[in-house]
């Protein structure tokens, strides 16, 4: 297929990404999470995206200089995209750095246009070369859709009561305060509390460590659940076990029944009952998981 038209594009929005991560280096983190390099159409601003993100993950801080700076050390792009003048265009662009998230997602949805048509040109000329076996260009022609549909969204935290909305629908079951802000959280364990000086402290960061198969997960979804019945927002990003697998686990640890059983659905009726106010009891506990199987440092950073 032959067309004059250009690809579908927004170069004023791409500009106004820029320009609003060069007036608030800390608002890229907001977009980070979906909007990639290969998202924007002008080869000027994806340079700069790039050069923002490495600066980001460095922990520096992103303004014209450090991006001129930056652009600078590989292969002269600062002269490329037009020097100091294109940086302070893109400045001039945007007044505030407040609708970035709504810049990003026309960015994203533009790249996502130009994907299917190349996706659709790619199948046109799988169609047109023929072939003695329809299945395997249908397979094909599937793959790429998916590639598509695959890389459109990134996945984000979801509240712990869909996942407990989706193991009741499938089993057929269902016929805080200045001082909180400030306190350390307690993971309700008294011993390591009180190692702790209280809890896990504000702005550290502490790992978890031991052999495979020795209980790390099952303690810290205990020391989640804990923290969260305490009224802190917990956070949890899993890179293997999905949000399912998650939400079982907590549920049966709550309703202190067997995992096992739980997942094979061979409880008791009386058990039944506390798997019910399991239920309840942790659906109102503000606990986020986020099942991304893939992320990066910046997202995790700009999800949080």
């Amino acid at each position: 297929m032959v067309t004059d038209s250009l690809p579908p594009n927004d170069i004023s929005a791409e500009e106004s990404v820029i320009g609003s991560a060069l007036i608030d280096g800390d608002a890229l983190t907001r977009v980070t999470g979906f909007l990639k390099a290969e998202d924007f159409y002008g080869q000027k601003n994806r340079w700069c995206f790039e050069a923002c993100s490495s600066i980001l993950t460095r922990g520096d801080a992103i303004n014209q200089v450090t991006l001129a700076h930056e652009l600078s050390l590989k292969e002269d792009r600062l002269e490329a995209v037009g020097g100091v003048a294109y940086l302070a265009h893109l400045v001039a662009t945007v007044p505030t750095s407040v609708h970035i998230e709504h810049y990003a997602q026309i960015v994203h949805r533009t790249a996502i246009m130009r994907r299917i048509i190349r996706a659709g040109e790619r199948i046109a000329e799988i169609g047109y070369e023929g072939g003695p076996d329809s299945d395997v260009a249908l397979s094909k022609a599937e793959e790429m859709l998916y590639g598509v549909r695959a890389g459109r969204t990134a996945r984000d935290f979801s509240p712990i009561r869909h996942f407990f909305d989706v193991y009741m629908e499938q089993s057929n079951a269902v016929s805080t305060s200045d001082a909180n802000r400030l306190a350390p959280v307690p993971i309700g364990f008294p011993g390591l509390d009180q190692l702790l000086g209280g809890g896990l402290q504000r702005s550290d960061m502490f790992v978890l460590a031991a052999r495979p198969s020795l209980g790390k997960s099952t303690l810290a979804l205990n020391m989640a659940r804990n923290a969260a019945s305490h009224g802190f927002v917990v956070g949890m990003y899993s890179l293997e076990m999905s949000g399912e697998q998650i939400a079982m686990r907590l549920l049966a640890a709550e309703a202190e029944i067997d995992s096992h059983r739980l997942r094979m659905d061979l409880i008791t009726e009386r058990e039944e009952g506390r798997v019910f106010d399991a239920v309840g009891a942790l659906s109102d506990l503000p606990i986020f998981i986020d099942e991304t199987p893939i992320q990066t440092i910046v997202e995790v950073r700009g999800k949080a």
